[in-house]
């Protein structure tokens, strides 16, 4: 059997009842504590804090002498209800605090959600840009156990990119994983032309290297001149990953239909120097400056086919204009180098005088 509550149980309960704000079971409660003590002074404030006029609460006649609590009564009257002004702030208080930590949060995922598209967007060119690059690795060489590597980087958009930041893979011919990592190819490569990066050290690699995969991360961007319509980028795309020997039709219909596409020209006249005819390339390259004269493409190519033609003094002045307008440009800088270093071709008498003598003796 539960034991009976007596006057301090009910006591208790009231008072929390109280300070909760439930009104009449607090009545309730400092009544029963006044049917067991009638004389309970704390249940006779409670029940005058609350406004209750109970005939509980009045005094029963007794010849002991009654002292005077009226300042008490006073003192626990301003207590309880001090206390439940106070419960009520509390709960306002953290009801404000939950609504203006939900708004903080709410607030907050709505401007991460907008600076995440502002990204996005002024990323856009940047994403279109690395799928449009080609990273091709030659087979690595060792070199004091040290791995090194060609690259050659095609670049398919009509400008010009660089810094590729390029993640690789190095598997061995049982496509076991021998090395990865990241490397930045420092240069620039022009528009729907290729570039060749040479020796780009690898570190340490153990194991015979057999396949290779890279692909482009990041980049920066050259200057933005051309918006091709969808099937003159997609027939550019084209042309640049052929040979240029190949691409001599797609190039030659683009520089008909666009008439100011400068990377057209320029690529229409690589197609026709793979040929060997200097002579029309050096045309194209010329349309191409007279578009845009501080093209370092242009220049660089006029440079090559000047000298095929034998015009070293003016394919050394086309090529220091390349390297000046691109010092970013590995394979210029390297043939404004080298380049003249190499003998010129006999004459086509020369060669004949010299057979001549061979067949004399």
């Amino acid at each position: 059997m539960p034991e009976k509550m007596n006057a301090d149980d009910h006591l208790r309960i009231a008072r929390r009842l109280h300070f909760q704000g439930d009104r009449e079971e607090a009545i309730k409660e400092y009544e029963r504590v006044l049917e067991l003590d009638p004389a309970n002074v704390d249940a006779r404030n409670g029940l005058l804090s609350l406004g209750e006029d109970s005939p509980l609460n009045q005094m029963p006649a007794t010849p002991a002498p009654v002292e005077d609590y009226s300042h008490q009564s006073g003192l626990k009257r301003n207590f309880f209800a001090n206390q439940a002004t106070a419960g009520s702030g509390e709960q306002s208080k953290v009801k404000s605090g939950i609504m203006m930590l939900a708004m903080v949060l709410l607030f907050g995922a709505f401007s991460y959600g907008a600076y995440m598209i502002v990204i996005f967007y002024m990323n856009y060119d940047n994403l279109n840009a690395r799928d449009n690059i080609d990273v091709h690795f030659e087979r690595a060489k060792m070199k004091d156990g040290q791995a090194q590597v060609n690259i050659e980087v095609i670049n398919k958009n009509p400008y010009l990119v660089r810094n590729m930041l390029v993640f690789y893979e190095i598997r061995d011919r049982t496509d076991a994983l021998l090395k990865e990592g990241k490397l930045t190819l420092k240069g620039s490569v022009p528009a729907g032309d290729r570039r060749m990066f040479s020796d780009v050290p690898l570190g340490d690699l153990k194991g015979d290297p057999g396949k290779l995969t890279a692909r482009v991360e990041t980049l920066k961007l050259g200057p933005k001149r051309y918006k091709l319509k969808e099937k003159y980028a997609s027939k550019f795309m084209d042309a640049a990953a052929m040979k240029d020997k190949d691409a001599l039709y797609e190039y030659e219909e683009l520089t008909q239909d666009l008439d100011d596409f400068v990377p057209a020209f320029i690529g229409y006249g690589r197609a026709l120097a793979a040929r060997s005819k200097f002579d029309d390339a050096l045309k194209q390259y010329q349309k191409a400056l007279e578009l845009d004269s501080d093209n370092a493409n242009a220049h660089y190519y006029s440079a090559v086919a000047l000298f095929y033609k034998g015009d070293r003094p003016n394919a050394k002045k086309e090529i220091d204009l390349a390297a000046n307008l691109a010092p970013d440009d590995q394979e210029i800088a390297w043939n404004q180098k080298y380049l003249f270093t190499i003998k010129d071709p006999p004459k086509k008498d020369e060669k004949n005088a010299k057979k001549s003598e061979k067949q004399k003796k």
